[in-house]
Protein backbone atom coordinates (compact mmCIF):
# COMPACT_ATOMS: atom_id res chain seq x y z
CA UNK A 1 0.00 0.00 0.00
CA UNK A 2 3.02 2.23 0.60
CA UNK A 3 4.44 1.59 -2.62
CA UNK A 4 0.62 2.36 -4.11
CA UNK A 5 -0.12 5.77 -2.32
CA UNK A 6 3.56 6.78 -3.50
CA UNK A 7 2.88 6.08 -7.24
CA UNK A 8 -0.86 8.00 -6.79
CA UNK A 9 1.02 11.05 -4.93
CA UNK A 10 3.17 11.51 -7.54
CA UNK A 11 0.51 10.83 -10.55
CA UNK A 12 -2.11 13.58 -8.88
CA UNK A 13 0.42 16.15 -8.50
CA UNK A 14 1.93 16.33 -11.97
CA UNK A 15 -1.76 15.58 -13.55
CA UNK A 16 -2.75 19.08 -11.31
CA UNK A 17 0.41 21.03 -12.12
CA UNK A 18 -0.38 19.95 -15.55
CA UNK A 19 -3.77 20.59 -15.37
CA UNK A 20 -3.11 24.26 -13.95
CA UNK A 21 -1.08 24.81 -16.46
CA UNK A 22 -3.37 23.84 -19.08
CA UNK A 23 -6.01 26.40 -17.02
CA UNK A 24 -3.93 29.61 -17.64
CA UNK A 25 -3.17 28.62 -21.10
CA UNK A 26 -6.89 28.46 -21.63
CA UNK A 27 -7.94 31.19 -20.00
CA UNK A 28 -5.13 33.40 -22.28
CA UNK A 29 -5.78 31.42 -25.11
CA UNK A 30 -9.48 31.95 -24.70
CA UNK A 31 -9.80 35.88 -24.47
CA UNK A 32 -7.25 35.46 -27.29
CA UNK A 33 -9.90 33.42 -29.60
CA UNK A 34 -12.97 35.64 -28.69
CA UNK A 35 -11.00 38.80 -29.65
CA UNK A 36 -10.04 37.79 -33.01
CA UNK A 37 -13.23 35.37 -34.05
CA UNK A 38 -15.40 37.26 -36.73
CA UNK A 39 -18.82 38.57 -35.82
CA UNK A 40 -20.79 35.96 -38.02
CA UNK A 41 -19.97 33.90 -35.58
CA UNK A 42 -22.85 34.00 -32.59
CA UNK A 43 -22.57 33.88 -29.06
CA UNK A 44 -18.75 33.57 -28.87
CA UNK A 45 -18.53 36.79 -26.38
CA UNK A 46 -20.40 34.77 -23.91
CA UNK A 47 -17.44 32.09 -23.70
CA UNK A 48 -15.04 32.36 -21.22
CA UNK A 49 -13.30 30.60 -18.45
CA UNK A 50 -14.90 30.93 -14.87
CA UNK A 51 -14.99 28.78 -11.67
CA UNK A 52 -17.28 26.25 -13.39
CA UNK A 53 -14.25 25.37 -15.75
CA UNK A 54 -11.69 25.56 -12.96
CA UNK A 55 -13.71 22.77 -10.95
CA UNK A 56 -14.11 20.72 -13.84
CA UNK A 57 -10.08 21.41 -14.70
CA UNK A 58 -9.40 20.38 -11.40
CA UNK A 59 -11.61 17.16 -11.12
CA UNK A 60 -10.68 15.98 -14.49
CA UNK A 61 -6.53 16.29 -13.61
CA UNK A 62 -7.36 14.41 -10.02
CA UNK A 63 -9.65 12.03 -11.90
CA UNK A 64 -6.53 11.68 -14.71
CA UNK A 65 -3.53 11.20 -12.02
CA UNK A 66 -5.75 8.65 -10.20
CA UNK A 67 -6.38 6.83 -13.18
CA UNK A 68 -2.91 6.83 -14.72
CA UNK A 69 -1.02 6.59 -11.01
CA UNK A 70 -3.33 3.70 -10.21
CA UNK A 71 -2.74 0.94 -12.97
CA UNK A 72 1.37 1.25 -12.71
CA UNK A 73 1.31 1.43 -8.94
CA UNK A 74 -0.55 -1.59 -8.72
CA UNK A 75 1.00 -3.69 -11.37
CA UNK A 76 4.17 -2.53 -9.37
CA UNK A 77 2.57 -3.62 -6.00
CA UNK A 78 1.58 -7.28 -7.74
CA UNK A 79 5.24 -7.83 -8.53
CA UNK A 80 6.93 -10.39 -6.32
CA UNK A 81 10.26 -9.97 -5.52
CA UNK A 82 10.97 -13.44 -7.22
CA UNK A 83 9.26 -11.60 -10.52
CA UNK A 84 11.81 -8.87 -9.70
CA UNK A 85 14.64 -10.65 -9.58
CA UNK A 86 14.24 -12.72 -13.05
CA UNK A 87 13.48 -9.22 -14.34
CA UNK A 88 17.02 -8.07 -13.83
CA UNK A 89 16.09 -6.02 -11.12
CA UNK A 90 13.84 -3.69 -13.15
CA UNK A 91 10.34 -2.34 -12.10
CA UNK A 92 6.94 -3.58 -14.26
CA UNK A 93 7.29 -0.53 -16.23
CA UNK A 94 10.03 -2.16 -18.41
CA UNK A 95 8.18 -5.44 -19.13
CA UNK A 96 7.03 -6.39 -22.37
CA UNK A 97 3.57 -4.97 -21.50
CA UNK A 98 4.70 -2.04 -20.09
CA UNK A 99 6.62 -1.53 -23.39
CA UNK A 100 4.03 -2.31 -25.85
CA UNK A 101 1.77 0.20 -24.22
CA UNK A 102 4.26 2.94 -24.55
CA UNK A 103 4.80 1.85 -27.78
CA UNK A 104 0.75 2.10 -28.90
CA UNK A 105 0.09 5.18 -27.08
CA UNK A 106 3.30 6.73 -29.30
CA UNK A 107 1.56 5.57 -32.33
CA UNK A 108 -2.08 6.46 -31.69
CA UNK A 109 -0.47 9.95 -31.04
CA UNK A 110 1.44 10.46 -34.66
CA UNK A 111 -1.75 9.19 -35.99
CA UNK A 112 -4.36 11.58 -34.19
CA UNK A 113 -1.30 14.39 -35.29
CA UNK A 114 -1.05 13.48 -39.01
CA UNK A 115 -5.17 13.49 -39.14
CA UNK A 116 -5.28 16.87 -38.00
CA UNK A 117 -2.16 18.27 -40.04
CA UNK A 118 -3.63 16.99 -42.98
CA UNK A 119 -6.97 18.83 -42.22
CA UNK A 120 -5.28 21.87 -41.42
CA UNK A 121 -3.15 21.60 -44.11
CA UNK A 122 -6.45 21.21 -47.10
CA UNK A 123 -7.87 23.87 -45.35
CA UNK A 124 -4.63 26.35 -45.55
CA UNK A 125 -4.98 25.15 -49.57
CA UNK A 126 -8.17 25.85 -50.11
CA UNK A 127 -8.33 29.17 -48.60
CA UNK A 128 -5.46 30.04 -50.60
CA UNK A 129 -6.96 28.86 -53.34
CA UNK A 130 -10.88 30.61 -52.25
CA UNK A 131 -8.62 34.17 -52.25
CA UNK A 132 -7.50 33.40 -56.14
CA UNK A 133 -11.07 33.20 -57.39
CA UNK A 134 -12.28 36.20 -59.35
CA UNK A 135 -15.45 37.96 -57.47
CA UNK A 136 -16.59 39.41 -60.95
CA UNK A 137 -15.72 43.04 -59.19
CA UNK A 138 -13.10 45.40 -57.66
CA UNK A 139 -13.26 45.71 -54.38
CA UNK A 140 -10.22 48.44 -54.17
CA UNK A 141 -10.90 52.12 -52.90
CA UNK A 142 -15.04 51.32 -52.56
CA UNK A 143 -16.77 52.46 -49.63
CA UNK A 144 -20.08 50.98 -48.71
CA UNK A 145 -22.94 52.34 -46.81
CA UNK A 146 -26.52 51.06 -46.07
CA UNK A 147 -29.26 53.22 -45.80
CA UNK A 148 -33.28 52.28 -44.78
CA UNK A 149 -35.78 54.97 -45.21
CA UNK A 150 -39.01 55.19 -43.04
CA UNK A 151 -42.14 54.61 -44.70
CA UNK A 152 -43.97 57.46 -42.75
CA UNK A 153 -41.70 59.82 -45.29
CA UNK A 154 -41.68 58.15 -48.15
CA UNK A 155 -44.48 55.83 -48.54
CA UNK A 156 -44.64 56.73 -52.28
CA UNK A 157 -42.57 55.08 -54.89
CA UNK A 158 -41.51 58.54 -56.31
CA UNK A 159 -40.54 60.05 -52.81
CA UNK A 160 -37.93 57.08 -52.61
CA UNK A 161 -36.58 57.41 -56.42
CA UNK A 162 -36.27 61.88 -55.54
CA UNK A 163 -34.42 60.62 -52.28
CA UNK A 164 -32.18 58.41 -54.13
CA UNK A 165 -31.28 60.43 -57.08
CA UNK A 166 -30.75 63.47 -54.69
CA UNK A 167 -28.27 61.07 -52.57
CA UNK A 168 -26.49 59.90 -55.82
CA UNK A 169 -26.36 63.97 -57.13
CA UNK A 170 -24.55 64.96 -54.13
CA UNK A 171 -22.27 61.99 -53.97
CA UNK A 172 -21.08 61.70 -57.42
CA UNK A 173 -20.12 65.37 -57.06
CA UNK A 174 -17.71 65.01 -53.88
CA UNK A 175 -14.11 65.63 -54.87
CA UNK A 176 -12.23 62.50 -55.76
CA UNK A 177 -15.10 60.39 -55.99
CA UNK A 178 -15.35 58.33 -59.36
CA UNK A 179 -18.55 56.74 -59.41
CA UNK A 180 -21.40 56.19 -56.93
CA UNK A 181 -24.30 53.88 -57.29
CA UNK A 182 -26.91 51.80 -55.24
CA UNK A 183 -27.86 48.19 -54.48
CA UNK A 184 -30.69 46.28 -52.40
CA UNK A 185 -28.12 43.30 -52.10
CA UNK A 186 -24.41 44.24 -51.69
CA UNK A 187 -22.28 41.07 -53.01
CA UNK A 188 -20.36 39.10 -50.85
CA UNK A 189 -22.30 40.79 -47.99
CA UNK A 190 -24.76 38.14 -47.08
CA UNK A 191 -27.93 39.54 -47.98
CA UNK A 192 -29.53 38.44 -51.16
CA UNK A 193 -32.95 38.08 -52.52
CA UNK A 194 -34.02 34.76 -55.05
CA UNK A 195 -37.37 35.20 -57.11
CA UNK A 196 -38.66 33.08 -59.75
CA UNK A 197 -39.68 34.58 -63.05
CA UNK A 198 -40.79 33.56 -66.19
CA UNK A 199 -39.59 33.53 -70.03
CA UNK A 200 -41.84 35.42 -72.64
CA UNK A 201 -42.33 32.34 -75.46
CA UNK A 202 -42.23 29.59 -72.92
CA UNK A 203 -45.24 27.63 -70.60
CA UNK A 204 -45.53 28.40 -67.28
CA UNK A 205 -44.12 25.98 -64.71
CA UNK A 206 -45.26 24.93 -61.52
CA UNK A 207 -44.55 27.38 -58.31
CA UNK A 208 -40.77 26.59 -57.14
CA UNK A 209 -40.01 24.57 -60.11
CA UNK A 210 -39.34 27.28 -63.00
CA UNK A 211 -36.68 29.74 -63.43
CA UNK A 212 -34.99 31.29 -60.13
CA UNK A 213 -32.57 34.06 -60.20
CA UNK A 214 -31.38 36.84 -57.75
CA UNK A 215 -32.93 39.84 -58.07
CA UNK A 216 -31.08 43.26 -57.37
CA UNK A 217 -32.20 46.84 -57.49
CA UNK A 218 -29.65 49.37 -58.00
CA UNK A 219 -28.74 51.99 -59.92
CA UNK A 220 -26.88 52.98 -63.47
CA UNK A 221 -23.71 53.43 -61.84
CA UNK A 222 -23.84 50.49 -59.56
CA UNK A 223 -22.23 48.84 -62.21
CA UNK A 224 -19.13 50.98 -62.74
CA UNK A 225 -19.09 51.58 -58.80
CA UNK A 226 -18.04 48.09 -58.20
CA UNK A 227 -16.24 47.38 -61.24
CA UNK A 228 -18.68 44.70 -62.59
CA UNK A 229 -18.08 44.29 -66.60
CA UNK A 230 -20.74 44.17 -69.29
CA UNK A 231 -19.95 41.94 -71.51
CA UNK A 232 -22.83 42.83 -74.10
CA UNK A 233 -25.40 45.78 -73.63
CA UNK A 234 -25.62 48.53 -71.86
CA UNK A 235 -26.67 49.55 -67.95
CA UNK A 236 -29.19 51.50 -67.07
CA UNK A 237 -30.29 55.31 -67.96
CA UNK A 238 -32.42 57.95 -66.10
CA UNK A 239 -34.74 57.30 -69.47
CA UNK A 240 -35.27 53.88 -67.39
CA UNK A 241 -38.43 54.91 -65.44
CA UNK A 242 -41.83 53.10 -64.41
CA UNK A 243 -43.52 54.52 -67.21
CA UNK A 244 -40.82 53.55 -69.56
CA UNK A 245 -40.69 49.82 -71.11
CA UNK A 246 -39.39 47.19 -68.25
CA UNK A 247 -35.54 46.40 -68.71
CA UNK A 248 -33.15 43.84 -66.92
CA UNK A 249 -29.34 43.48 -67.22
CA UNK A 250 -28.23 39.33 -66.69
CA UNK A 251 -25.71 37.68 -65.57
CA UNK A 252 -23.93 35.59 -68.02
CA UNK A 253 -24.29 32.23 -65.85
CA UNK A 254 -28.58 33.17 -66.65
CA UNK A 255 -27.82 33.72 -69.90
CA UNK A 256 -25.59 31.21 -70.80
CA UNK A 257 -28.49 28.80 -68.90
CA UNK A 258 -31.80 29.93 -70.22
CA UNK A 259 -30.81 31.06 -73.77
CA UNK A 260 -27.98 28.19 -74.31
CA UNK A 261 -26.36 28.95 -77.29
CA UNK A 262 -28.47 31.99 -78.45
CA UNK A 263 -28.16 35.66 -77.94
CA UNK A 264 -30.06 36.95 -74.69
CA UNK A 265 -30.39 40.42 -75.63
CA UNK A 266 -33.63 41.61 -76.44
CA UNK A 267 -35.20 38.54 -74.56
CA UNK A 268 -38.00 39.03 -72.10
CA UNK A 269 -38.53 37.94 -68.79
CA UNK A 270 -41.35 38.80 -65.62
CA UNK A 271 -40.58 38.57 -62.23
CA UNK A 272 -44.46 39.82 -61.46
CA UNK A 273 -47.70 40.99 -62.57
CA UNK A 274 -48.53 44.82 -63.32
CA UNK A 275 -51.78 46.66 -62.04
CA UNK A 276 -53.69 45.10 -64.45
CA UNK A 277 -52.23 41.36 -63.40
CA UNK A 278 -50.54 40.72 -66.56
CA UNK A 279 -47.03 39.80 -66.75
CA UNK A 280 -44.60 43.11 -66.29
CA UNK A 281 -42.26 42.07 -69.11
CA UNK A 282 -38.70 43.29 -68.81
CA UNK A 283 -36.32 43.70 -71.59
CA UNK A 284 -32.70 42.12 -71.36
CA UNK A 285 -30.50 45.18 -72.35
CA UNK A 286 -27.48 43.79 -70.95
CA UNK A 287 -25.18 40.79 -69.99
CA UNK A 288 -23.21 41.22 -66.87
CA UNK A 289 -20.08 39.19 -66.18
CA UNK A 290 -20.57 37.16 -62.85
CA UNK A 291 -20.75 38.08 -59.36
CA UNK A 292 -19.57 35.63 -56.73
CA UNK A 293 -23.29 37.27 -54.82
CA UNK A 294 -23.01 34.85 -51.74
CA UNK A 295 -19.37 34.52 -51.35
CA UNK A 296 -16.32 33.51 -53.08
CA UNK A 297 -17.11 29.39 -51.85
CA UNK A 298 -20.58 29.61 -54.09
CA UNK A 299 -20.65 28.84 -57.36
CA UNK A 300 -21.54 31.71 -60.04
CA UNK A 301 -25.34 31.57 -60.72
CA UNK A 302 -28.23 33.42 -62.13
CA UNK A 303 -28.40 36.96 -61.16
CA UNK A 304 -30.84 39.46 -62.53
CA UNK A 305 -30.09 43.53 -61.85
CA UNK A 306 -33.26 46.05 -62.45
CA UNK A 307 -33.78 49.57 -61.96
CA UNK A 308 -34.11 50.93 -59.10
CA UNK A 309 -35.97 53.77 -60.45
CA UNK A 310 -38.72 50.98 -61.86
CA UNK A 311 -38.62 48.58 -58.58
CA UNK A 312 -37.65 51.28 -55.68
CA UNK A 313 -36.44 49.31 -52.57
CA UNK A 314 -36.39 50.39 -49.17
CA UNK A 315 -33.38 49.03 -47.86
CA UNK A 316 -30.54 50.03 -50.25
CA UNK A 317 -26.44 49.99 -49.80
CA UNK A 318 -24.80 53.68 -51.39
CA UNK A 319 -21.42 52.29 -52.97
CA UNK A 320 -18.67 54.81 -53.50
CA UNK A 321 -15.70 54.41 -55.78
CA UNK A 322 -12.98 57.08 -55.08
CA UNK A 323 -9.46 58.26 -56.13
CA UNK A 324 -8.66 58.92 -52.55
CA UNK A 325 -8.60 56.14 -49.66
CA UNK A 326 -12.56 55.46 -48.69
CA UNK A 327 -12.07 56.08 -44.70
CA UNK A 328 -11.48 60.04 -46.05
CA UNK A 329 -14.74 59.97 -47.68
CA UNK A 330 -17.18 58.72 -45.19
CA UNK A 331 -17.38 61.96 -43.23
CA UNK A 332 -18.44 63.69 -46.41
CA UNK A 333 -21.13 61.16 -47.66
CA UNK A 334 -22.57 60.74 -44.43
CA UNK A 335 -22.85 65.16 -44.14
CA UNK A 336 -24.64 64.87 -47.71
CA UNK A 337 -26.76 62.21 -46.69
CA UNK A 338 -27.82 63.61 -43.47
CA UNK A 339 -28.21 66.93 -45.96
CA UNK A 340 -31.19 65.10 -47.75
CA UNK A 341 -33.14 64.24 -44.59
CA UNK A 342 -31.21 63.49 -41.74
CA UNK A 343 -33.50 61.22 -40.19
CA UNK A 344 -32.17 58.84 -42.50
CA UNK A 345 -30.43 56.14 -40.70
CA UNK A 346 -26.26 55.33 -41.97
CA UNK A 347 -25.03 52.64 -40.87
CA UNK A 348 -22.45 49.58 -41.14
CA UNK A 349 -20.74 51.92 -43.07
CA UNK A 350 -17.52 49.59 -44.57
CA UNK A 351 -14.74 49.27 -47.39
CA UNK A 352 -15.69 46.65 -50.14
CA UNK A 353 -12.20 45.04 -48.96
CA UNK A 354 -13.61 44.99 -45.31
CA UNK A 355 -16.59 43.17 -46.72
CA UNK A 356 -14.47 41.08 -48.80
CA UNK A 357 -12.80 39.90 -45.97
CA UNK A 358 -15.54 39.91 -43.51
CA UNK A 359 -17.08 37.30 -45.90
CA UNK A 360 -13.85 35.10 -45.74
CA UNK A 361 -13.81 35.57 -41.69
CA UNK A 362 -15.42 32.19 -40.59
CA UNK A 363 -13.09 29.92 -42.79
CA UNK A 364 -10.15 31.56 -41.74
CA UNK A 365 -11.20 31.20 -38.04
CA UNK A 366 -11.74 27.64 -38.89
CA UNK A 367 -8.77 27.14 -40.48
CA UNK A 368 -6.81 29.15 -37.79
CA UNK A 369 -8.09 26.40 -34.90
CA UNK A 370 -6.88 23.43 -36.80
CA UNK A 371 -3.80 24.40 -37.84
CA UNK A 372 -3.25 25.71 -34.19
CA UNK A 373 -4.45 21.90 -32.70
CA UNK A 374 -2.57 20.00 -35.05
CA UNK A 375 0.52 22.26 -34.17
CA UNK A 376 -0.01 21.24 -30.85
CA UNK A 377 -0.46 17.30 -31.89
CA UNK A 378 2.55 16.93 -33.10
CA UNK A 379 4.43 19.19 -31.00
CA UNK A 380 2.77 16.60 -28.45
CA UNK A 381 3.56 14.28 -30.61
CA UNK A 382 7.29 14.73 -31.02
CA UNK A 383 7.57 14.94 -27.00
CA UNK A 384 5.65 11.77 -27.06
CA UNK A 385 8.11 9.89 -28.92
CA UNK A 386 11.00 12.02 -27.52
CA UNK A 387 10.22 10.68 -24.33
CA UNK A 388 9.55 6.80 -25.01
CA UNK A 389 13.00 7.06 -27.04
CA UNK A 390 14.83 8.76 -24.08
CA UNK A 391 13.75 6.31 -21.40
CA UNK A 392 14.24 3.29 -23.91
CA UNK A 393 18.28 4.47 -24.30
CA UNK A 394 18.23 4.87 -20.53
CA UNK A 395 16.95 1.52 -19.66
CA UNK A 396 18.82 0.02 -22.77
CA UNK A 397 22.08 1.83 -21.16
CA UNK A 398 24.05 -1.43 -20.17
CA UNK A 399 23.18 -3.04 -22.92
CA UNK A 400 24.58 -0.69 -25.29
CA UNK A 401 27.74 -0.26 -23.61
CA UNK A 402 27.88 -3.80 -24.44
CA UNK A 403 27.52 -3.32 -27.95
CA UNK A 404 30.19 -0.72 -28.19
CA UNK A 405 32.56 -2.82 -25.93
CA UNK A 406 32.51 -5.47 -28.79
CA UNK A 407 32.75 -3.07 -31.61
CA UNK A 408 29.89 -1.18 -32.30
CA UNK A 409 30.09 2.20 -34.22
CA UNK A 410 28.32 5.21 -33.57
CA UNK A 411 26.72 5.17 -36.29
CA UNK A 412 25.64 1.58 -35.36
CA UNK A 413 24.16 3.02 -32.05
CA UNK A 414 22.66 5.86 -33.97
CA UNK A 415 20.65 3.58 -36.55
CA UNK A 416 19.62 1.22 -33.73
CA UNK A 417 17.81 3.94 -31.58
CA UNK A 418 16.74 6.17 -34.56
CA UNK A 419 15.40 3.16 -36.32
CA UNK A 420 13.54 1.67 -33.11
CA UNK A 421 12.07 5.37 -33.02
CA UNK A 422 10.69 5.81 -36.76
CA UNK A 423 9.35 2.15 -37.30
CA UNK A 424 6.92 3.83 -34.16
CA UNK A 425 6.38 7.17 -36.21
CA UNK A 426 6.01 5.42 -39.59
CA UNK A 427 3.31 3.26 -38.42
CA UNK A 428 1.59 6.26 -36.67
CA UNK A 429 1.67 8.08 -40.25
CA UNK A 430 0.41 5.34 -42.23
CA UNK A 431 -2.59 4.94 -40.01
CA UNK A 432 -2.63 8.43 -39.65
CA UNK A 433 -3.10 8.81 -43.20
CA UNK A 434 -5.70 6.04 -43.08
CA UNK A 435 -7.87 8.20 -40.64
CA UNK A 436 -7.31 11.22 -42.48
CA UNK A 437 -8.77 9.98 -45.85
CA UNK A 438 -11.61 9.06 -43.76
CA UNK A 439 -12.05 11.64 -41.24
CA UNK A 440 -11.30 14.52 -43.47
CA UNK A 441 -14.48 14.03 -45.61
CA UNK A 442 -16.25 16.44 -43.21
CA UNK A 443 -14.53 19.31 -44.21
CA UNK A 444 -15.85 18.69 -47.89
CA UNK A 445 -18.25 21.52 -47.33
CA UNK A 446 -15.04 24.15 -46.09
CA UNK A 447 -12.81 23.17 -49.39
CA UNK A 448 -13.29 24.96 -52.68
CA UNK A 449 -10.73 23.47 -55.70
CA UNK A 450 -9.22 20.90 -52.98
CA UNK A 451 -10.20 17.36 -53.47
CA UNK A 452 -10.73 15.74 -49.64
CA UNK A 453 -8.26 13.35 -50.35
CA UNK A 454 -5.30 15.90 -52.26
CA UNK A 455 -2.35 13.40 -52.49
CA UNK A 456 -0.04 16.61 -52.39
CA UNK A 457 -1.40 17.91 -49.15
CA UNK A 458 -1.37 14.25 -47.84
CA UNK A 459 2.33 13.53 -48.92
CA UNK A 460 3.64 17.11 -47.40
CA UNK A 461 1.86 16.55 -44.02
CA UNK A 462 2.95 12.92 -44.14
CA UNK A 463 6.85 14.41 -44.68
CA UNK A 464 6.44 17.13 -42.03
CA UNK A 465 6.04 15.03 -39.32
CA UNK A 466 8.11 12.24 -40.40
CA UNK A 467 10.98 14.84 -40.07
CA UNK A 468 9.38 16.01 -37.12
CA UNK A 469 9.58 12.46 -35.51
CA UNK A 470 13.48 11.84 -36.88
CA UNK A 471 14.44 14.84 -34.86
CA UNK A 472 12.38 13.82 -32.03
CA UNK A 473 14.44 10.17 -32.33
CA UNK A 474 17.71 11.28 -32.88
CA UNK A 475 18.54 13.37 -29.66
CA UNK A 476 18.19 10.43 -27.61
CA UNK A 477 20.07 8.33 -30.85
CA UNK A 478 22.85 10.62 -30.23
CA UNK A 479 23.26 10.94 -26.73
CA UNK A 480 23.31 6.91 -26.55
CA UNK A 481 25.72 7.16 -29.46
CA UNK A 482 28.17 9.55 -26.86
CA UNK A 483 27.84 7.09 -23.98
CA UNK A 484 31.33 6.27 -22.23
CA UNK A 485 31.61 1.94 -22.83
CA UNK A 486 33.21 1.50 -19.06
CA UNK A 487 29.65 3.97 -17.67
CA UNK A 488 27.43 1.80 -19.46
CA UNK A 489 28.83 -1.33 -18.54
CA UNK A 490 28.71 -0.42 -14.55
CA UNK A 491 25.35 1.15 -15.33
CA UNK A 492 22.09 -0.74 -14.00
Amino acid sequence: MRLVRQCLTESVLLAMAGGGAGFLLASWGTDLLVAVRPETIPGTRAIGVDARVLGFTLLLSVLTGVLFGLVPALQASATGPQDALREGGRTSSTGPRARLLRRALVVCEMAVALVLLAGAGLLVKGFLRLQQIDSGLSVERVLTLNLVIPDAHYAEDTAQIRFYNEILRRTTALPGVVAAGLTSNLPLGGSDSVLGFSIEGRPEEKPGEGPMSGFHQVSPDYFAALGVRLLRGRSFEPRDTQQAPGVVVVSETLAKRYWPGEDAMGRRISFGTNDKGEPYWMTVIGVAVDVRQKGLHTDPRAESYVSYTQWPSRYTTLVVRSGLEPAALEASVRREVQAVDHDIPVYDVKTMHQVLEGSLASRRFNMTLLVLFAVLAVLLAAVGLYGVMAYTVTQRTHEIGVRVALGAGRGDVLRLVVGQGMGLALLGVVAGLLGAMALTRVLSSLLVGVPVTDPWTFGLTALLLTAVAFLACYVPARRAARVDPMVALRYE
